[in-house]
C-alpha cells in the first residue's frame, strides 16, 4: 500500500474516530437526559398518585363522624346485632353514596371479621385484612390507604374505630369508607394526559379504562422492572410506559400501577432528526476522502520515480540510475541518496559471501548445544525447545544482517573486517545465552516437579478438610416439625472448612424439648473435634436430667476439663421448654443471651452468671426460667453474627441483631426468621470477609399458655 495512501487512510480514520466519539458522547447524554428524565418522571408519578389518594382519604375522612357518632349503629355493633348492623349499615351507606363520599361502606368486627359490606356480591369479603383490622381495633386508632377484597376490588379505603365513647380505646368494631381506585385512576389521567391502569403481576388488568390498549401493549411491557420509563411499540404506534409498585397496604394485593402515553409524534420527530444527523456526518466524510485523496497524490508525486529505481536496486538492477537535476528539493536530496545506496551495495556484495561461512559455523554450535539440552526433558517438553531451536536459527541467521545495518554502508566498503568481527561477537554471546538457558531449563524442571507434588499434597488435604467439613454439617439436627406446638429451625455458617459452632435440638421426653448453641474458642479442625466432643456429652448428659439445664452443663463442663490436654473452651446456652405450660428453664455458661420476641417487642434473656466450659472444675451453674406465651419466639445465635464487621470495620453489635428481631414478620416460619437474620448481616457486612462461624437457631412456641401471661424476660427467675 503506497504511503500517500495509509496517510489519507489514517487521516479519515481520525476523523472517523472522532465522529463516533461525537456520537457517543451525544448519545452518553441523551441517554443520561433520558434516565434523569426517567427518574423525575416515576418520582412526579408517584408523588401525584399519593396526593390524589390522600384527596380521597380526606374527603371520607371529613365526613367520618357519620358513623363514628351513630350511638345506635355502634350499639348495634358492639351487641353484635346481625339485623340491626345490617340495616343501620345500609342507611349510613346510602347516605355516603348520596353525598358523593364514599362508594362502599363496610363494618369489622373487633376480631377482624365482616359484619356488614354494602358491596353486593354472592362471597363478601373486607377490603381490610384481618390482621390489620384488629390491631387497629385494639389500639383505637384510624388506618388510611389501598386496600383490596378476594374479588380485587381495589379501593381506597378509611377505617375509622366504633367506640362508646368519643376519645376511648373500648372499640367495638371498625368502620370502612371506600372509594373505588377508578376516580384515582381518572383524576391521574387527566392530570397526567395518559391511560393509567393497575395490573397484577402476571400483567392481569384489575382497573382501569384503556382495556383495549392493554392488550395491545401488555406482552412488550416488563412488570418486574418497576420504578422504570421505558418506551414500547405496538400496532405502528410508540407509547411511553411508566410502571410504578403499588401495594394494598391495607390489604394483600401487590400490583403495578401502569401509564401508557402515545409519544409516536414525538418519536417521529426524533427519527427524522437521527437520519438527518447520520446522512451530514456520511457526506462530510465522504467530502473529505476526496479531497484528501486529490491533494496527497499531487503532493507525493515527486518520490514517485525515486520509489521505482528502488524497486530495480531491490531485483539486482545495480544500472538503475535517478537522473535529477541538481538542486536541494525532495527529489534532487532522494537522487542522490539512492546513488550512493548503489555504490554501497556493489561493495557490500564483496565481503557477504565470507559472512555466511562463519554464520553455518555458528549455527551448526547452536544446534549442538540446543539439542544435548533438548535429550534432558520429556518428549513435550524436548518437542517445545527443539521447536524453539529452529525459531532461534532463523534469528541467527538474520542477525549479521541487522548488524550490518548498525554500520554505515561506506564503513562496510572501507573495513570488512570490521563488521566481521562483529557478527562473530554478536553470535559468540548468542551461544553463550543458549547455555545459560540450557541450565535455567534444567533447574526450572526440577522446580515444576516439586512444584506437582506439593499441589498434589494440598489437593489431597483440601479433600479431607472438605470431609470433615462435610460430616460436621451432618451432625447438625435436621429442621423438622418437633410437635403441633413448636417449630424450630437453625443454621450453621463456618468461617473456615471446618467450624467450632454447633446447635442441637432434640426431644427429651414426651413433654420437653431440649435445645442448645455454642462456639468453642478458635476455629479450624481443633475447634471442629472439641465441637463434637462438647455435643455428644450435653446430649448424653441431658438425656438423664430432664428439666436441669445447670446440672447438665456442670457435668459436661467438668468432663471436659479433666480431657481438654489443648486449652480450649467453649460458651455453651442449654434451655428445657416444657410443651404443656410454655416454660423455658435454662443456663448459660458464658454464651450470648438469646432474644425473646413477643408482645410487639424483643428483650434479651436474664444472664444466669455462668462461665465458659472447659477451664475450671467444680463450677455450679445456675438456671432461670421465662414463660413463652403463643406466638413467642426464642431466637439463639452466636457472637459471628453480632461481632460481623463491615468493610469500614464497624460492628453489626447487639442493637442492630435487637432491631432486625423486632422488624420479623408474624406470619413468618423460624426457618425464613433464620433466612431473615442472616441476610441482614450479609447485607451489612457486604464485601468483608467472614472472620467468625455463623450460627443462629429460631425457636417458635405456637401453644396456649397455661399460667399468667408475662412479657419476655420480665418472669425470669432463678431456679
Amino acid at each position: 500500500m503506497l504511503l500517500r495512501t495509509r496517510i489519507s487512510l489514517l487521516v479519515i480514520l481520525a476523523l472517523a474516530v472522532i465522529c463516533v466519539g461525537v456520537a457517543l458522547a451525544s448519545i452518553t447524554r441523551e441517554d443520561l437526559i433520558r434516565a434523569q428524565f426517567s427518574d423525575v418522571t416515576v418520582v412526579d408519578r408517584s408523588n401525584l398518585w399519593r396526593k390524589i389518594n390522600d384527596g380521597l382519604i380526606q374527603r371520607m375522612e371529613d365526613k367520618a363522624p357519620i358513623a363514628a357518632q351513630d350511638r345506635e349503629f355502634i350499639q348495634a355493633v358492639r351487641a353484635r346485632d346481625q339485623e340491626a348492623v345490617r340495616r343501620r349499615g345500609a342507611v349510613i351507606a346510602k347516605k355516603l353514596l348520596d353525598e358523593g363520599i364514599a362508594d362502599r361502606f363496610d363494618v369489622l368486627y373487633p376480631d377482624g371479621s365482616l359484619a356488614y359490606s354494602s358491596e353486593s356480591a354472592l362471597f363478601q369479603s373486607s377490603v381490610i385484612a384481618n390482621a390489620v383490622a384488629r390491631n387497629a381495633i385494639r389500639q383505637g386508632s384510624t388506618i388510611r390507604g389501598i386496600g383490596n377484597d378476594q374479588l380485587r376490588n381495589v379501593v381506597v379505603a378509611l377505617g375509622i374505630p366504633l367506640s362508646a365513647a368519643p376519645g376511648t380505646l373500648d372499640a367495638s368494631g371498625l368502620g370502612v369508607y371506600a372509594t373505588r381506585i377508578d376516580e384515582a385512576l381518572l383524576e391521574m389521567e387527566r392530570a397526567t394526559k395518559s391511560s393509567v391502569l393497575i395490573v397484577n403481576r402476571r400483567g392481569r388488568l384489575l382497573a382501569g379504562s384503556a382495556g383495549t390498549l392493554w392488550e395491545s401493549v401488555d406482552k412488550l411491557i416488563d412488570l418486574s422492572s418497576v420504578g422504570t420509563l421505558t418506551t414500547v411499540e405496538a400496532d405502528d404506534r410508540v407509547y411511553s410506559v411508566v410502571v410504578l409498585p403499588h401495594t394494598a397496604d391495607l390489604g394483600s394485593l401487590v400490583a403495578r400501577l401502569v401509564g401508557i402515553k402515545d409519544v409516536t409524534e414525538l418519536a417521529l420527530r426524533q427519527e427524522r432528526v437521527s437520519h438527518i444527523t447520520i446522512g451530514s456526518v456520511g457526506a462530510f466524510l465522504l467530502v473529505v476522502l476526496f479531497g484528501l485523496g486529490f491533494y496527497m497524490s499531487r503532493s507525493f508525486a515527486p518520490l514517485t520515480d525515486g520509489v521505482e529505481v528502488l524497486n530495480a536496486l531491490s531485483r539486482g538492477d545495480l544500472q538503475a540510475r535517478v537522473e535529477a537535476a541538481g538542486g536541494r528539493d525532495e527529489v534532487g536530496r532522494i537522487a542522490g541518496a539512492v546513488n550512493v545506496f548503489r555504490a554501497n551495495l556493489i561493495a557490500f556484495d564483496r565481503f557477504r559471501r565470507s559472512r555466511e561461512r562463519q554464520r553455518r559455523r555458528q549455527e551448526r554450535f547452536i544446534r549442538r548445544e540446543m539439542t544435548q539440552l533438548a535429550d534432558t526433558l520429556d518428549e513435550e517438553e524436548r518437542v517445545s525447545v527443539l521447536a524453539e531451536l529452529d525459531q532461534l536459527e532463523l534469528l541467527v541467521r538474520d542477525a549479521p544482517d541487522g548488524e550490518s545495518e548498525t554500520i554505515s554502508i561506506a564503513e562496510a566498503t572501507d573495513s570488512a573486517a570490521t563488521a566481521m568481527t562483529r557478527e562473530s561477537d554478536s553470535l559468540a554471546m548468542t551461544a553463550l545465552a543458549f547455555q545459560k538457558m540450557s541450565d535455567r531449563v534444567q533447574s526450572q524442571n526440577q522446580s515444576l516437579r516439586d512444584a506437582l507434588a506439593a499441589k498434589n499434597a494440598f489437593i489431597a488435604l483440601q479433600k479431607e478438610l472438605d470431609i470433615a467439613a462435610r460430616v460436621q454439617l451432618s451432625l447438625l439436627p435436621d429442621t423438622i416439625p418437633m410437635s403441633d406446638v413448636v417449630q424450630i429451625t437453625g443454621i450453621m455458617r463456618p468461617a473456615k472448612e471446618v467450624g467450632g459452632d454447633f446447635y442441637d435440638f432434640f426431644r427429651l421426653d414426651q413433654d420437653h424439648i431440649g435445645v442448645a448453641v455454642a462456639d468453642v474458642s478458635g476455629k479450624g479442625v481443633p475447634a471442629g473435634l472439641f465441637m463434637v466432643m462438647a455435643r455428644t456429652l450435653m446430649r448424653a448428659t441431658a438425656a438423664n436430667h430432664i428439666g436441669e439445664p445447670g446440672l447438665v452443663l456442670k457435668r459436661v463442663n467438668d468432663f471436659l476439663e479433666q480431657n481438654n490436654s489443648e486449652g480450649l473452651f467453649v460458651t455453651l446456652f442449654y434451655g428445657v421448654l416444657d410443651e404443656r405450660s410454655g416454660v423455658f428453664t435454662y443456663a448459660n455458661g458464658g454464651h450470648n443471651p438469646p432474644i425473646v420476641v413477643g408482645d410487639d417487642d424483643a428483650i434479651p434473656l436474664a444472664t444466669t452468671g455462668g462461665v465458659a466450659l472447659g477451664m475450671f472444675p467444680g463450677l455450679d451453674y445456675s438456671a432461670a426460667k421465662v414463660d413463652m406465651g403463643p406466638g413467642f419466639r426464642l431466637v439463639l445465635f452466636s457472637d459471628g453474627i453480632t461481632e460481623a464487621f463491615n468493610e469500614t470495620d464497624e460492628l453489626f453489635g447487639d442493637e442492630r441483631l435487637l432491631d432486625t428481631t423486632r422488624t420479623l414478620p408474624e406470619v413468618q416460619s423460624p426457618d425464613e426468621d433464620v433466612n431473615h437474620i442472616v441476610s441482614a448481616v450479609d447485607e451489612f457486612a457486604g464485601e468483608a470477609p467472614q472472620f467468625d462461624d455463623i450460627t443462629c437457631v429460631v425457636l417458635v412456641y405456637k401453644g396456649e399458655f397455661s399460667g399468667d401471661e408475662a412479657p419476655p424476660g420480665a418472669a425470669d427467675e432463678a431456679v
